[in-house]
């Protein structure tokens, strides 16, 4: 059984693994950030009788956006060609003496072609260190920018639909109005109701709560329709 080298065995991995896992780091991070930033926008135009949310509703405040413009990675690896799950065993491979002969041959690739090889990224060992006098160390040096940028067209138009089934008509339309919706009275057939009491109660609205409209949108709210007084019938003389 081979002896296990925590540094080689754990942290050795194949150079495009570790180009890899910083891009999904950053991919990974800038998805955080957008959802915190459209989850402020929801929460901000959505019914609340939170004061200060209704303040900044009224002032017309806007979440910010952020993005990552830039990011720069630095690791301080030593460069391995090997065919293993960790590249080599530490030395540099080295191509064998070229002796004078009639055959023509290409010094870089001796010894290289006989196994498959692909380049590792591993921390500097400590051959290379002595050699060449280089300080290595496990870990990677990561820079990155957090820019706020203009929110998405049409973000800021978002809308939480408030739940105003049970409510009086008067208040549902209200309500709609704080958040920029219109209210649009129809009866259990789907159609509009002209003249809708406004203390008529709302049976049903669509979209329901929590769906997210647009700005201006319309959210249909069911109500009983009027039933039209019968006349009375002419007195015969």
């Amino acid at each position: 059984m081979s002896e296990f080298d925590p540094i080689h065995d754990v942290v050795a991995a194949p150079l495009g693994d570790v180009i890899a896992s910083v891009g999904a780091g950053v991919a990974a991070a800038q998805h955080s950030l957008d959802e915190g930033s459209l989850a402020a926008v929801l929460d901000l135009y959505t019914e609340s009788d939170d004061e200060r949310l209704q303040l900044l509703q009224a002032i017309g405040y806007r979440p910010t956006f952020y993005a990552l413009p830039e990011t720069t990675g630095e690791v301080k690896v030593s460069m391995r060609l090997g065919s293993g799950a960790a590249g080599s065993d530490g030395t540099a491979v080295k191509p064998a003496p070229v002796t004078r002969s009639n055959t023509s041959v290409v010094p870089a690739r001796l010894g290289l072609n006989l196994l498959p090889a692909t380049l590792y990224a591993t921390p500097v060992d400590a051959g290379y260190a002595n050699r060449y006098g280089y300080s290595a160390n496990i870990s990677a040096t990561l820079t990155f920018t957090i820019r706020p940028v203009p929110a998405p067209q049409g973000a800021d138009e978002l809308r939480v639909v408030p739940e105003v089934v049970g409510r009086t008509v008067a208040e549902a339309r209200t309500a709609l109005q704080a958040l920029g919706l219109a209210a649009r009275i129809v009866d259990a057939d789907g159609a509009s109701v002209a003249a809708a009491a406004d203390d008529a109660a709302v049976l049903s609205q669509e979209p329901g709560a929590a769906n997210v409209a647009s700005l201006g949108d319309e959210v249909a709210l069911t109500v009983l329709a009027p039933v039209e007084p019968t006349p009375d019938a002419p007195t015969p003389e």
